[in-house]
């Protein structure tokens, strides 16, 4: 998790080279963890979900789509890579996929730290890197790093149909049922966009519904309803049904709802907040990689809790791999003790 935190940004106008140390404290603590994580999970990790992308693929073009039931994708997703699957080289394919991943990466990195001093900036890149969900969804090669940036369109837009294109895309090929609050949050707050990203999910499924057929979708649904995911966290899922038992995954869900629900009618902002926080800790299942959605809590919540956002983002590596659920509750419990009238518009972006 990043730190572009409110206090820094006079001091970074004021010289180029300024460098924050809570900045500088996060980078560290996260590019070192980056460096030992990755290289014992670098075996085991390594273009995992790109592979298996390019393998639906081939099966969707060899009439055989639908036999993994580790891939919950649409039928559309797996078409889309299927000329590269075809034509390109492996090595070719997967570093094009890391690269354009990292380019959508630095594009966001760049809007949300402008009006920070250079090494400040090199700094936070370093940090979101290096942040465990991100440094998990780089290595296995999946897509949460584009999901984060079509919601991210959405939030950083002030309104509009054009907005919620992006994310229709993302409903239409990879429906992760953490994107559920995100929507409802819409609902509220992004009305224009929400009608644009379910309108043209229905039309990119309908396109291929009818190109590539009734029963390639069939047996995506016939995958949805036993997916591999499911069950305990010794599978990855690190929900709290997954986690926790029953007898107290049931009252902390209803709480996450609750507290999600007063926050959405607090304002955008903390709305926002919390749905990405309820959207992981609510879900069927979460992978570590999904919480990279949280890259975009950071600078709002910075602004008005920064030393608390500190604490957050310092311990968000670790805390993901320990356990998940606490730490993301944390930031909703943050998230509700900031005052109502103290948040920024999420669409407002950073001093330039």
């Amino acid at each position: 998790m990043t730190l572009p935190q409110g206090g820094v940004l006079r001091s970074s106008r004021t010289t180029t080279l300024a460098i924050n140390p809570r900045i500088f404290v996060v980078a560290a603590i996260n590019g070192m963890l980056a460096a030992a994580i990755g290289v014992l999970i670098w075996p085991v990790t390594w273009s995992v979900d790109g592979d298996r992308n390019l393998r639906a693929a081939l099966a969707l073009a060899g009439g055989t789509f639908g036999q993994d039931h580790g891939y919950l994708y649409s039928p559309l997703a797996a078409a889309i890579p299927l000329p590269v699957a075809a034509g390109l080289p492996y090595v070719a394919a997967v570093a094009g996929w890391l690269v354009a991943r990292l380019s959508v990466l630095g594009a966001g990195l760049a809007r949300e730290t402008r009006g920070l001093s250079t090494p400040d900036r090199i700094l936070v890149a370093i940090a979101a890197v290096g942040f465990v969900p991100t440094l998990h969804d780089l290595l296995l090669g999946n897509v949460s790093i584009l999901i984060a940036a079509a919601v991210a369109l959405v939030a950083w837009s002030g309104g509009g149909y054009l907005a919620g294109l992006p994310l229709g895309l993302v409903l239409a090929t990879v429906p992760k049922p953490a994107l559920i609050p995100v929507l409802i949050w819409m609902l509220v707050y992004r009305r224009q966009a929400l009608c644009s990203a379910l309108g043209s999910a229905a039309v990119f499924s309908l396109f291929g519904l009818i190109i590539l057929g009734a029963a390639t979708y069939g047996a995506w649904f016939q995958v949805l309803l036993h997916p591999y995911y499911l069950g305990t966290n010794q599978t990855g899922n690190l929900a709290l049904a997954a986690m926790l038992p029953a007898i107290l995954a049931w009252p902390l869900t209803a709480l996450t709802v609750g507290a999600t629900l007063l926050a959405l009618r607090r304002g955008e902002t903390p709305g926002f907040i919390a749905c990405l926080c309820a959207g992981l800790l609510v879900a069927p299942y979460t992978m570590a990689y999904g919480a990279v959605l949280l890259l975009l809590a950071v600078r709002p919540l910075a602004q008005v809790a920064p030393r608390r956002t500190f604490a957050l983002a310092a311990t968000g590596s670790i805390a993901v791999i320990v356990f998940l659920p606490l730490w993301v509750g944390a930031i909703l419990v943050t998230t509700l003790a900031v005052p109502r009238m103290a948040w920024p518009k999420l669409h407002q972006g950073v001093p330039s």
